[in-house]
């Protein structure tokens, strides 16, 4: 995927764990996007973050401790004896004289705070892998390969065997032994358990949204910064400024023509308070458009909003942590939409459940909890068992759950809710 082998005759293995979403996806994201790196998989908490190194052996994990580092020495700890050459590169927010003796004791390589950044976090991860680069060793047989990951990711889209064949140029016998030694490795036995594990374990990424892409082959391009002279606005351009990106501003006032910049449709366009004079001005031109709004927005605003091309929903408040990043994941096709926007669209879509309109679908409780024991990889039998209920209401439950979701099994429904992101807002 426009990656080469490094002098070691292999790219370097990366683990993110970090309970942040947004941090992990655009590291991630970052990452995918250098030469000399791959990500195995990226995951929110230290059980998975175990169960991915025992799997795939990354070279380097990155271990996002939060607040202080001291609560994250047992499981450093865990992580450091199971795999002793791994390289361990620990962000924080605060840290104690008694956390960096810790962290000595425990064998961390880097400690660094989040303060620093995106860019210096970057930058040490490249000096980590000069170092692996010449001497880290190849891939155990007992991890999954590259193909083997492939083929788990196509899975979880839906794809049959046959597509899988037919996308990667080999023949459907091939692709059925692939998933054979994949349930070996991941010790599960159905596909739709195997779905559960790589997903738990980070291993399967998002389908991107058919957006407009924010960055150019070389990097980021010339960004349009819009909106009145208001204090979000400023902290905008600070929050550009802080991460060398450039941008020019454009008022409304004539002064500056936003086509001159935005006609190509691959520069981004930061409306601040959009009003309907800005929507008017960019008419129907499929440039990406990022919103910063220092008000909630109402249900019609947010999905004007999205029709009209936006690619991100970012609150005045957030400015500072979620502004860059944003701008990051859009670069990648994601959509990122501010919690308090995202909620209208969840009502919105939970009125239309069912129905053609590719909203997404409400779940009763019953149904969250049939899907998330889907996601644990449980059987019928399992499920009624933990819920304490009857297999025969475990299987109604569980065909009106396939229905909402437009699904045939069990599999096909974990892979829909996967992509829908219904897995996340059902974590506890």
């Amino acid at each position: 995927m426009g990656q080469v082998s490094t002098p070691g005759g292999h790219l370097v293995r990366v683990a993110v764990r970090s309970p942040r979403r947004l941090f992990r996806d655009t590291l991630a994201v970052c990452l995918s996007g250098q030469p000399e790196f791959t990500v195995v998989g990226h995951v929110a908490d230290d059980a998975a973050l175990l169960g991915l190194c025992d799997l795939c052996g990354p070279d380097l994990v990155v271990y996002d401790a939060g607040a202080g580092v001291g609560e994250a020495l047992r499981a450093l700890r865990a992580l450091r004896t199971r795999c002793a050459g791994i390289r361990l590169v620990v962000i924080y927010e605060r840290l104690s004289p008694t956390d960096l003796s810790g962290s000595r004791q425990v064998g961390v390589d880097t400690l660094i705070p989040c303060s620093h950044g995106l860019d210096a976090l970057l930058m040490l991860l490249h000096q980590h892998a000069d170092t692996l680069r010449s001497g880290a060793p190849a891939p155990a047989p007992g991890w999954l390969s590259a193909q083997e990951r492939e083929i788990i990711t196509l899975t979880a889209a839906g794809h049959p065997v046959s597509r899988i064949a037919e996308l990667l140029d080999t023949t459907p016998f091939a692709v059925e032994n692939c998933k054979r030694r994949i349930y070996q490795k991941l010790a599960v036995t159905s596909q739709s358990h195997a779905i559960a594990r790589a997903i738990t374990l980070g291993l399967v990424n998002r389908a991107p949204l058919p957006r407009p892409r924010v960055y150019a082959a070389g990097g980021l391009t010339l960004t349009v910064l819009c909106g009145p002279d208001v204090p979000a606005r400023y902290d905008v351009a600070v929050a550009l400024l802080a991460q060398h990106i450039p941008f020019v501003t454009d008022c409304g006032n004539g002064g500056l023509d936003l086509w001159d910049h935005a006609g190509s449709g691959t520069v981004p366009v930061i409306l601040v308070d959009p009003t309907p004079a800005a929507w008017q001005r960019l008419g129907d031109a499929r440039v990406p458009i990022m919103v910063v709004t220092t008000r909630p927005m109402s249900r019609g605003e947010t999905l004007d909003a999205l029709g009209r091309g936006a690619v991100a929903i970012v609150a005045a408040e957030r400015i500072g942590e979620a502004l860059v990043p944003a701008l990051t994941l859009a670069a990648a096709g994601h959509l990122t939409i501010d919690p308090a926007a995202a909620n209208w669209l969840i009502a919105a879509a939970g009125t239309h459940a069912g129905e053609a309109d590719g909203g997404l679908p409400e779940l009763t409780i019953r149904e969250g909890d049939i899907l998330r024991s889907i996601a644990a990889g449980h059987s019928v039998r399992q499920t009624a068992r933990s819920l304490g209920i009857a297999e025969k209401t475990v299987e109604n439950t569980q065909a009106r759950l396939f229905r909402k979701l437009g699904a045939r099994n069990r599999a096909g429904a974990l892979a829909t809710a996967h992509v829908l992101g219904l897995l996340e807002l059902l974590d506890p």
